[in-house]
Parts: C-alpha cells; structure tokens; sequence
C-alpha cells in the first residue's frame, strides 16, 4: 500500500476512535459493576430480600431484624460496589436498629442499569416501600445512611419521600456537573482532547434519567423539618465530592441540619479516622430523628 494511503487509513482509524470514544465511554460507565454479596453474616438474624424500585427494577437485600429496633436504617453503598461496602455500618448500627442492605441497580445481584447517581434514588424509595410493607418493629421509622455517590442519592430520596425521617451523607455530593464536565474531554497524556458533545444525551438514554436533573444541593432543601446530618473529611481528595459541597448543602439547607467535618480520613474515611466518634454521633442523631 502506498504511504499515502496508510496515512489516510491511519487518519480515518484515528477520527472514527475520536468520533465513537464518548460512545465506549459512556456504555462503559453504565456496565454492570460490583460483585454478588458473600460476606459472612453469622451471629445476624438476617434473610435475602428481593424488592422493586420505583421504576421496577428488580434489587437484591439483605434485611437484618431487630427484634426490639427503635427504628429502620437503609444503608446505601458508593460507586459500583455493593452492599458488602456496608458492614462496617451494619456492625454498630444492629441492633438498636433494624438494617437493610442492598445493591442499587447495576451493582452486584441486583438488576437493572447503573444510573452514575441519577437514577439511585428510586432504589433507596423501593427500599422504603418494601421496609413498609413489612410491618417490622421500627418500620414507621426510617433513616437513610448512604456513603459516597450513596450519600446524594440518600439526600435525593430523603427530598422526594417524607416517610424518610432522617438522613445521614457521609461524603456526599451535591450535583453532575464534575461527571458532565469529563465527558467533554479525553485525556491522552498531558493533553486533554476535546470530544464530540453527545457522551451526556447517550447515558441519559441509556439509564433513563437525567444527569443534570440530580440536585442534592436541591433536594436538602425538601427535608427540613426532617433531619439531615453531613460527615464530611477535610482531605477529602476525590473531585466529585469536595468539602465544600457538603458546606452548601448546610447553607442551604438550614436548621436542623447538622455537618460534622472530621480532620482527616480523605474520602468516606471518617468511620476509621475517628470511628468511636462516628459511631457515637451517628447514633445520637438516629436517636433523636428517630424518637
């Protein structure tokens, strides 16, 4: 083949690479994450639920009854992990409080399309409606705990359903826009190549929702007079979750939110960087939210 026309090939390789890149990315972000839940749950009195969100995707639980619970606490995992994420919460919330566990759509045994945090929520008021329908012991008191990109979909649903009546973020954040931004670029190297503008449009399709339609900035604003408690670390590193999220969300918010910045521990890392204090000031807030 003639020079030329290995470089004309080259070149229309490399533009159909540019052109399809935000295309793979985004199906990639949507992918089926996480990893079916094994842990070992000796010494909890617990059963594998099934359950629908609000839009009938089909989720798998683990529920674990207290059989004296002063309430129900749904546990609400980060980025395409799963329920597993969550034990450590489970361990000092049990069993004060009944604790459902869960994978959110796209994650572990659950089914359904990751939705990147805009879509999550109907998940969490899934959860309410099966906690409901239950007749447990506390189920007429329910807080959401989420973690990460759990924490604003815990704050999302907690401004749609009042029957949450209170809810803790920890590391939360506040809208799309880092996660839109990025999709505007390629990194290759030190360069950062702009793309074709469509990587938005095809995941809102694609999860049937809307990335820029997820505001926990807004939906703070929906749960007073319910309760609302921020943890947040200040060397909390990660981009979509900045320390000052958390601080808007407060001003926003008002009374009686509560924001706890803990010293160190970087993302979601206060339950180990300060963990009696975590456990302590969670509890006192369910306590409470919850009485």
């Amino acid at each position: 083949m003639e020079p030329k026309r290995v470089a004309l090939a080259a070149l229309a390789i490399l533009v159909l690479a540019w052109a399809f890149a935000p295309a793979a990315r985004g199906v990639l972000l949507v992918r089926h994450g996480g990893s079916a839940f094994s842990a070992n749950m000796t010494g909890y009195p617990f059963e594998q639920v099934t359950f629908t969100a609000r839009d009938g995707v089909r989720l798998s639980g683990t529920l674990v009854t207290a059989p004296a619970a002063a309430g129900t606490v749904i546990l609400v995992h980060g980025f395409k992990s799963g329920r597993g994420e969550m034990l450590d919460w489970l361990q000092f919330l049990y069993p004060t409080y009944t604790v459902l566990l869960f994978d959110s759509r796209g994650t572990g045994s659950s089914d359904g399309v990751f939705g990147a945090g805009a879509t999550e929520d109907r998940d969490i008021l899934g959860a309410v409606d099966l906690i409901a329908s239950r007749k447990l012991p506390g189920s007429d008191r329910v807080a959401v705990l989420g973690i990460s990109l759990g924490a604003g979909d815990a704050i999302l649903a907690g401004g749609a359903d009042d029957r949450i009546r209170a809810v803790v973020a920890d590391s939360p954040w506040i809208d799309e826009f880092v996660q839109i931004e990025r999709m505007s670029t390629l990194p290759v190297g030190p360069l950062s190549v702009p793309l074709l503008p469509y990587e938005p449009a095809l995941v809102d399709a694609l999860i049937g929702g809307r990335l820029e339609g997820a505001l926990p900035i807004v939906a703070a604003t929906k749960i007073p007079p319910r309760r609302l408690l921020l943890i947040h670390a200040l060397d909390d590193g990660n981009a979509t979750t900045p320390v000052a999220g958390s601080q808007r969300i407060m001003h926003v918010a008002g009374d009686p939110t509560e924001l706890w910045l803990v010293p160190s521990g970087g993302h979601v890392g206060a339950i180990r960087s300060a963990h009696d204090e975590y456990v302590s000031r969670v509890m006192t807030f369910l306590r409470i939210a919850l009485q």
